[in-house]
C-alpha cells in the first residue's frame, strides 16, 4: 500500500474531474482537453478511451508526436474516429491558457480559471496513469478502465505507427472488455467473482479507475459468501484515501483505512496493513503526532505479530518508542528551564 504514496497520487473517478459545461472543449486537433469530457464521449459512442500525454517543447518526442502524428490529417479519421482521445499537454502554450490577459473581461477570465482548473486535474492524472515519461499513452475501455499502457519505444512517428501500436493491442483490450461484461451479468456471486477477475488483471497501479466496480462487492455480497469482501473493503478504502491524499487532506485519508480495520469481514493482516499505512500516512506527512502514530503501529503490530511484515512493524515500533521518549523528557527538560 505505502508505494502508492511515493508518489502525488491522485483522482479516483470521473465524478472528481472538472466539468466544463454543456460544450465538451476540444485542442487545435480535435482531441479533448478533459478527462470527464472524454470519457463521456467514450461511453456514448461506445469507443475505447485512448489518453495521450505530451509536453511540446520540453520534450523532442512529445513535439515530434504532435507533430507527424496529432496534427497529421490522417489522425482525424484513422484515430478520432475509432478512439475518444484525451489530450494532456503540458506545453508552454497550454500553461499561457491558463492565464487571462491583461485587462480581461469577465468570459476570458473564466476560460483563464476552467483551463487553470483543468491544468490541475492534469497533473492528477500524471500521477494516476503512472507516466514516468513523455510521451506516454493509455488505451482504457469506454468505462474508464485502463487496459495497458501503449509502448511508445516503438516507433510511432506517424499516423499508421500509432494505428500499428494500437492494433498489436486490440487482442489484449477485447478480453479486457470482455470481462468488464461479465461483471454486469448473472447472479451477485457471479458478478462479484467477475469484478475479482477484472482487479486481479489490471495492473496494480491503474486499479484505483476500478473505484465504481469495486465498491458494489458489499452490496452483492452481504454476507461474504464469496470470501471477497474484505479485500475491497480494503480496496475501496485504498482509492478513496489516494483521493483525499492527493487533496493533502491527511485525515480523511487515514480514517479511510481506519473505517476500513473496524470491519468484521477485513482479515487480520489486512486490518494490520491498514494501521500500518495509517501510521505511514501521518510520519510521511510530517506529522509531529508522534503517540498517535506509535499507536497506530502497535496495535498493527499486535493484530498478526506472526505476519510477513511483522518484523518490520516491530522495527518502527521501537524507533518511534524511541522518539516519543526523549520528546517527553525534552519537554521535561524545557519546562524545567521555564521555571
Amino acid at each position: 500500500m505505502k508505494k502508492i504514496f511515493l508518489v502525488m497520487t491522485v483522482i479516483l473517478s470521473a465524478v472528481l474531474f472538472l466539468g466544463c459545461g454543456n460544450k465538451a472543449m476540444l485542442d487545435d486537433y480535435g482531441c479533448f482537453v478533459n478527462y470527464e469530457d472524454a470519457l463521456k464521449n467514450a461511453q456514448s459512442k461506445k469507443l475505447p478511451l485512448l489518453v495521450l500525454f505530451t509536453s511540446q517543447g520540453d520534450d523532442e518526442q512529445s513535439t515530434q508526436l504532435v507533430s507527424d502524428v496529432i496534427k497529421a490529417p490522417e489522425f482525424a479519421t484513422d484515430i478520432l474516429k475509432k478512439y475518444s482521445v484525451l489530450h494532456v499537454d503540458f506545453s508552454e502554450n497550454a500553461y499561457q491558457k491558463t492565464t487571462a490577459p491583461d485587462n480581461a473581461d469577465a468570459k476570458q477570465q473564466e476560460l483563464a480559471n476552467t483551463y487553470t482548473a483543468i491544468m490541475q486535474n492534469n497533473y492528477q492524472l500524471v500521477m494516476l496513469f503512472n507516466v514516468e515519461a513523455m510521451p506516454a499513452a493509455y488505451l482504457c475501455t469506454k468505462e474508464g478502465y485502463v487496459v495497458t499502457p501503449v509502448d511508445m519505444t516503438e516507433d510511432i512517428s506517424s499516423v499508421a505507427g500509432l494505428t500499428a501500436a494500437l492494433n498489436a493491442l486490440r487482442p489484449e483490450f477485447e478480453i479486457f472488455e470482455e470481462m468488464v461484461k461479465e461483471t454486469s451479468k448473472g447472479s451477485a456471486t457471479s458478478k462479484v467473482e467477475a469484478i475479482d477477475g477484472l482487479y486481479r488483471i489490471t495492473k496494480a497501479e491503474y486499479r484505483t479507475f476500478l473505484l465504481p466496480l469495486v465498491q458494489k462487492v458489499p452490496q452483492l455480497d452481504k454476507k461474504n459468501e464469496t470470501g471477497l469482501v474484505g479485500k475491497y473493503i480494503v480496496a475501496t478504502a485504498e482509492a478513496k484515501a489516494l483521493s483525499a491524499y492527493s487533496q493533502g487532506d491527511v485525515e480523511t485519508a487515514i480514517a479511510q483505512y481506519l473505517l476500513a480495520a473496524d470491519n468484521e469481514f477485513v482479515k487480520a493482516e489486512d486490518k494490520q496493513e491498514c494501521f500500518y499505512t495509517a501510521a505511514y500516512l501521518s510520519a510521511y506527512s510530517g506529522s509531529e503526532d508522534y503517540n498517535g502514530i506509535l499507536t497506530y503501529l502497535q496495535t498493527a503490530y499486535d493484530l498478526a505479530p506472526s505476519s510477513d511484515k511483522a518484523d518490520a512493524i516491530k522495527e518502527a515500533v521501537d524507533y518511534f518508542t524511541l522518539i516519543v521518549d526523549n520528546s517527553d523528557q525534552y519537554l521535561m527538560d524545557t519546562e524545567v528551564d521555564a521555571k
